[in-house]
C-alpha cells in the first residue's frame, strides 16, 4: 500500500463529527455576534470619544452565549444569584457591574466556545497527526498542526495513543496552571502592543474594560487545548512517548521567551510612575480570575461530555492499540522469537474491502 493511499485511509476514518446541532447554532450565533461587534466596535471607537470602553461590545457574544446556556440548561439559582449580585454591586459600586457580569456570564460563554472548538477540532487534528509523516504532501492544515505542536518529522506519527480511562475526582490543578501558562504567553504580545502604543496609557477610560474582553478571548483560544492533556494524547515510540500537549506547550514558550523578556525590559524602561507595573499585575489577576472560573465550570459540567463522546468515537475506530509498536523490536516485543506472526503495518490502514486474507 503506498504512502498516499495509507494517509488517504487515515484521512477517512473517524469522519463522523463530534459537533452536536447544537454546537452548531452556537457557532454560528457567535460569529454573526462577532462580526457585527467588531463592525459596531470600530464605528464606535472612529465616530465617539468612547475610546477604550467601547471594547466592552466585543464581550457581548460571550455575553449572549453564557446567558443562553444558564437558561437552556435551567440553572436558575445561578442566574438569580448573578442577578442579585448583580444589583448589591450596582449599588455599592456601580463601576463594578460589568466585572460581575465578565466573570460570572462571559467566561460560561467563553466554556461553551471551548466544547464547541474542542468538537469541531480534536479528530481533525488527530487524523492529521496520524497521516502527517507518510503522506507524500502535506496541506497547510497539516504543517499548521506539525509547527503548533512541535511534532518531529521523524515519527511514526500512526502510533497515536491515548488514555481511556479518564476519571475526574477533583479539579486538575496541574491542567489548569499550564493553560494559564498558556494565556500568560499570549497576553506578552498584548501587553507590549498597549505599552508601544502612544495614545494608550494605563490611567485611560475604559482600559481595565479593554483588558477584560481581551483576555475572554485569549481563553478561548487556549483553553481548548486541554483536552489533549486531559487524554493524554501522545505518540508511542519505543522509548519516551511524544505528548502532544508538551509539544504545543513547548512551542509556545519558543515563541513567547524572546517576547516576554523584550516586555520585561519595556515595562523597567516604563515603570517608572508606576502605573506600568500596576497594570501588567491586574492583567495577570484578570487572567487568572478568567481562567480559573472558566476551567471550574468546564472541568465540572463540560469535560466529561467532550471526553465521553471522544472516546465513543475513539473506540469504534481504534478497538485496539494495533499501530503501536511496528518498527520497533527491542527486548520483550516478541520479534526475535521463531515463528512470530508478522503483519505488514500498511495494512492496518487499508478500508475494508481492500483487506486481503
Amino acid at each position: 500500500m503506498s504512502p498516499s493511499a495509507t494517509g488517504s485511509a487515515i484521512r477517512n476514518r473517524g469522519t463522523r463529527p463530534l459537533a452536536r446541532e447544537q454546537d452548531a447554532v452556537a457557532l454560528r450565533l457567535f460569529s454573526v455576534m462577532a462580526v457585527l461587534s467588531l463592525v459596531t466596535t470600530v464605528a464606535i471607537f472612529l465616530t465617539t470619544d468612547a475610546g477604550y470602553q467601547s471594547m466592552a461590545v466585543l464581550a457581548v457574544p460571550f455575553f449572549v452565549l453564557g446567558l443562553l446556556d444558564y437558561i437552556v440548561s435551567r440553572r436558575w439559582v445561578a442566574v438569580a444569584f448573578i442577578s442579585v449580585a448583580s444589583v448589591a454591586v450596582y449599588v455599592l459600586e456601580p463601576v463594578l457591574v460589568p466585572f460581575i457580569l465578565y466573570v460570572l456570564v462571559c467566561a460560561e460563554g467563553v466554556v461553551v466556545m471551548v466544547e464547541v472548538i474542542q468538537r469541531l477540532l480534536f479528530f481533525r487534528i488527530v487524523r492529521s497527526v496520524e497521516g502527517m509523516n507518510i503522506r507524500s504532501e502535506q496541506t497547510l492544515f497539516d504543517r499548521a498542526v506539525r509547527f503548533l505542536f512541535s511534532i518531529p518529522c521523524d515519527l511514526d506519527t500512526r502510533n497515536l495513543v491515548l488514555d481511556p480511562d479518564v476519571r475526574r475526582d477533583r479539579i486538575p490543578w496541574g491542567e489548569m496552571l499550564r493553560t494559564m501558562m498558556l494565556a500568560l504567553c499570549l497576553c506578552t504580545f498584548l501587553w507590549m502592543y498597549m505599552f508601544l502604543n502612544p495614545s494608550f496609557s494605563v490611567p485611560t477610560s475604559g482600559a481595565l474594560i479593554y483588558t477584560f474582553t481581551i483576555v475572554l478571548y485569549v481563553s478561548m483560544a487556549v483553553m481548548p487545548w486541554s483536552v489533549f492533556g486531559s487524554l493524554d494524547v501522545r505518540i508511542a515510540t519505543g522509548y519516551r512517548d511524544f505528548r502532544l500537549f508538551d509539544g504545543l506547550f513547548e512551542t509556545m514558550k519558543r515563541m513567547f521567551l524572546p517576547a516576554g523578556i523584550a516586555l520585561l525590559f519595556l515595562v523597567l524602561a516604563l515603570s517608572s510612575d508606576g502605573y506600568t507595573f500596576y497594570y501588567v499585575c491586574l492583567s495577570i489577576m484578570m487572567i487568572v480570575i478568567t481562567t480559573v472560573f472558566s476551567s471550574v465550570m468546564y472541568y465540572t459540567r463540560n469535560e466529561s461530555s467532550v471526553v465521553g463522546d471522544i472516546l465513543v468515537e475513539w473506540t469504534e475506530h481504534h478497538p485496539v492499540d494495533i499501530y503501536s509498536g511496528y518498527g520497533m523490536g527491542g527486548e520483550g516485543t516478541g520479534h526475535d522469537v521463531p515463528g512470530t506472526p508478522r503483519r505488514d503495518p500498511d495494512s492496518c490502514f487499508q478500508e475494508p474491502g481492500d483487506q486481503k486474507y
